[in-house]
C-alpha cells in the first residue's frame, strides 16, 4: 500500500511538473504566433510555398535568421551564404546551451531534438531546477506554435489584402514586450537566489551590458553579436568553473 502511494505521489507530481511547464510556456508561444504568421505571410509573397516555409522553420527554427534570409533569396544567395549568415546569427545560442545542458534528456534523440528547440523565448522561460521532461515540453510547445503559425501565415497570405501590412504595423512587439518580461523575471529570482557570490554577479551583468553596448557602438547593431557572444561565453565559463 505505501509504495503504491508512492507511486503515485511521484505520477501527480509528474503531472503537476508538466502542468507548471505547459503554463509558463504558454505567454512565450502565444507571443510567437504573430510573428510566425508575419514571416509566413512575407515568405509567400517572396514566392515560397508553404512547404518551404514549414521545412525553414522545421529546420532553421531562428526567427531573425529567417527573416534575415527571405532579403537574401530574392537577391538570389546561394546555400551557403544563407547558412554562413543564420549561423552568425544564431550564434549567441551558444552560451545559452551551455546553462542548460544539464536539463536536457538522457537519450540521444530526445537530447538532439530538445537542444535544437532552444530558443530565446524558451530559455527566458525555463528554470534551473525544471527536470527533462519539462523542459522538452516547454520547448516543444513554443516551437510547434513558431512553426505551425508560419505555415498559417503561408496559406492566409493570399487572402490578405497588401494594405493591412502596412510599415506601421510592427507584429514582432508581442514576442518582444513578452520576452523582456522572461528576461527580467529570470534575473531578478536567479539574483535573488545567490547568496555568497550576489555582487560578483552583478558586477557581471554591468560588465556584459557596457561590453555589448561599446560593441554596438563600435560595430553596429548587427556585426556585434559574434564578439558579444563570445563575450558572454567566456563570462560563463569562468562562472561555471
Amino acid at each position: 500500500m505505501t509504495e503504491a502511494t508512492e507511486d503515485f505521489a511521484r505520477l501527480q507530481g509528474r503531472r503537476a511538473a508538466s502542468l507548471a511547464g505547459y503554463r509558463r510556456a504558454l505567454p512565450a508561444a502565444l507571443s510567437v504566433m504573430p510573428v510566425g504568421m508575419l514571416f509566413g505571410i512575407l515568405a509567400a509573397r517572396s514566392d515560397w510555398s508553404w512547404w518551404e516555409v514549414l521545412l525553414v522553420g522545421l529546420l532553421g527554427f531562428t526567427g531573425s535568421g529567417q527573416f534575415a534570409a527571405l532579403p537574401l533569396s530574392e537577391g538570389g544567395a546561394g546555400f551557403l551564404t544563407l547558412l554562413l549568415v543564420t549561423a552568425s546569427i544564431n550564434s549567441r545560442y551558444v552560451p545559452m546551451a551551455l546553462t542548460t545542458v544539464d536539463r536536457l534528456p538522457e537519450r540521444a534523440l530526445d537530447r538532439a531534438c530538445c537542444a535544437h528547440m532552444l530558443g530565446d523565448e524558451a530559455y527566458a522561460s525555463e528554470r534551473d531546477d525544471d527536470g527533462p521532461g519539462v523542459v522538452l515540453r516547454l520547448r516543444l510547445m513554443i516551437f510547434l506554435a513558431w512553426v505551425l503559425t508560419g505555415v498559417l501565415g503561408a496559406l492566409l497570405s493570399r487572402a490578405l489584402p497588401t494594405a493591412w501590412l502596412g510599415d506601421d504595423l510592427n507584429l514582432a512587439f508581442p514576442a518582444s514586450a513578452v520576452l523582456l518580461y522572461l528576461a527580467m523575471s529570470q534575473l531578478r529570482s536567479r539574483i535573488g537566489s545567490l547568496q555568497h557570490d550576489r555582487q560578483m554577479a552583478l558586477m557581471r551583468i554591468a560588465f556584459v551590458v557596457a561590453g555589448a553596448s561599446g560593441l554596438i557602438l563600435l560595430l553596429g547593431p548587427v556585426y556585434f553579436w559574434v564578439p558579444g557572444v563570445l563575450l558572454a561565453t567566456w563570462l560563463l565559463g569562468r562562472r561555471r568553473s
